[in-house]
């Protein structure tokens, strides 16, 4: 009776440590270890991250009429769900993130609207003008598809790549400049920018700061409805 209730002691633990099958024979008792414990390395950690990201915005490609400056015009925030297996140096992750972006003008152009067409055109700042200022703004939701690699088990040194899906959904243009003691602004809604695009995003990551690289291919407004560029940025990420 000594023996059985022992056993049944012992079986009752080996089911709470889940790793320990225990075989009665007589008055023997054994433990053998369970090897499906080992498929706990394929377990997935994952977590949420905060994602801010601040950075400068350089167009290509566009006209030659038309000259673009270098602008700290773009932000970034959303969240980003992020996973990798036990053990593992890799890190895969998708996103949403709220993106706004800023295209301007650095020369003696400003960006309007023809009413009937909808199409962006280019027109000169008066001569007599200062304080000039014209661009086009993008707000976007941002699906983020990275895959990040970390430089060894001890390393605080990551790379992460991935493509960056863009729903652009609101587009506008704004332009201002002073005459004299006059002040002008311009601001229009409505500009016909492509909905969908897609850019190619690369980080090099110390610790829990980032510095970020993206290309932009596609072109920002629709064929025949503005001037046709694309951009570079890079900046901040945290």
């Amino acid at each position: 009776m000594v023996m059985v209730t022992f056993a049944a002691c012992v079986a009752a633990q080996a089911m709470e440590m889940g790793d320990t099958i225990v075989i009665v024979n007589g008055d023997t008792v054994k433990h053998v270890k369970d090897g499906g414990k080992k498929a706990d390395k394929y377990k997935l950690n994952d977590f949420l991250d905060l994602d801010v990201a601040f950075g400068a915005v350089a167009p290509l490609g566009g006209p030659d009429n038309i000259s673009f400056g270098l602008r700290p015009h773009e932000w970034t925030l959303g969240l980003r769900y992020k996973f990798s297996p036990k053990k593992s140096l890799q890190t895969y992750s998708v996103g949403l993130w709220c993106k706004w972006a800023r295209y301007t003008l650095k020369g003696d152009e400003l960006f309007y609207r023809d009413d009937a067409t909808k199409e962006v055109l280019v027109d000169k700042f008066p001569d007599t003008a200062s304080d000039k200022y014209a661009s086009i703004h993008i707000f976007s939701l941002s699906v983020p598809f990275f895959f990040t690699q970390r430089l060894g088990k001890k390393s605080d040194w990551k790379l992460t790549l991935g493509p960056v899906l863009n729903f652009n959904v609101k587009g506008s243009l704004a332009s201002s400049y002073e005459v004299g003691d006059y002040e002008y602004e311009n601001y229009v809604k409505g500009i016909k920018y492509r909905p969908v695009t897609i850019d190619i995003m690369g980080m090099v990551t110390y610790k829990e700061v980032s510095v970020y690289f993206k290309y932009a291919p596609m072109n920002v407004l629709k064929k025949d409805k503005g001037p046709q560029f694309h951009s570079l940025s890079f900046g901040v990420f945290l």
